[in-house]
């Protein structure tokens, strides 16, 4: 009796490892998923007209219009500018974002460089979309790891976590980020202080499907510490 307790015993630890490695071994490196998202380029030009809308703590809430611009500067290059209307010559934030290289940002408010680079934090019109947020830099950070599978908003995704050493001038070292399997897409991503704290939480909150193709219709940023909540609305 003993003897065949012994074995079960053994046979259900083997599985049990069996199990874990083969679900471990099913995750893709987290530094190659990084990359696969950080250098993805669009395909052509596109220009969209969007809106920004912030309600503050206070419940008081702050409408902007906007154009999202995406040019194509090469084949591994292109420039997202996201500028107020109508003066968006004199009104923008942009990135530029090159294959294997770090991104460059620029801010332009009233016609004059208030910022380059991405130690400025500086959110679109009172928001809470940081430049560096739009710009996807915590990708770009030393440690990235993917730890499970788990669904978000009915869709298949990996879980990734992205860490650096230093806490960035938003005040966030850390952020895990659920990317959709079939789209590499991030539907979701939770920014967290050096102490631990949930900082802020985005979300993709619209998509629509078109030919074929999801297309994102509303993204949200809640500022958890601030009690604010932006929202970007794109209209195709």
């Amino acid at each position: 009796m003993k003897m065949k307790f012994l074995c079960k015993l053994l046979l259900v630890i083997f599985f049990l490892f069996y199990l874990n490695h083969s679900v471990a071994d099913s995750l893709p490196d987290g530094n190659e998923l990084a990359k696969s998202i950080r250098n993805t380029t669009p395909v052509e030009n596109i220009s969209l007209n969007a809106k920004i809308e912030v309600t503050l703590k206070n419940r008081k809430r702050i409408s902007t219009d906007l154009i999202i611009e995406t040019k194509l500067l090469s084949d591994n290059e292109f420039l997202m500018t996201y500028s107020i209307k109508p003066n968006n010559d004199d009104n923008f934030w942009q990135v530029i974002r090159k294959v294997g290289e770090s991104n460059k940002y620029k801010i332009k408010m009233k016609g004059e460089i208030l910022a380059i680079g991405k130690e400025h934090q500086i959110g679109l019109e009172q928001s809470s979309f940081m430049l560096t947020d739009i710009g996807l830099e915590f990708l770009h950070w030393p440690f990235q790891k993917t730890v499970k599978k788990q669904r978000r908003k009915s869709r298949s995704c990996h879980v990734l976590e992205s860490k650096t050493i230093e806490a960035n001038k938003g005040n966030y070292n850390r952020v895990v980020s659920w990317v959709d399997i079939k789209s590499g897409a991030i539907l979701a991503a939770d920014f967290f202080t050096s102490d631990g704290k949930l900082l802020k939480r985005f979300s993709v909150k619209g998509l629509t499907k078109k030919n074929g193709n999801w297309q994102v219709d509303e993204l949200e940023m809640r500022n958890i510490r601030e009690g604010t909540r932006s929202r970007l609305l794109i209209k195709y």
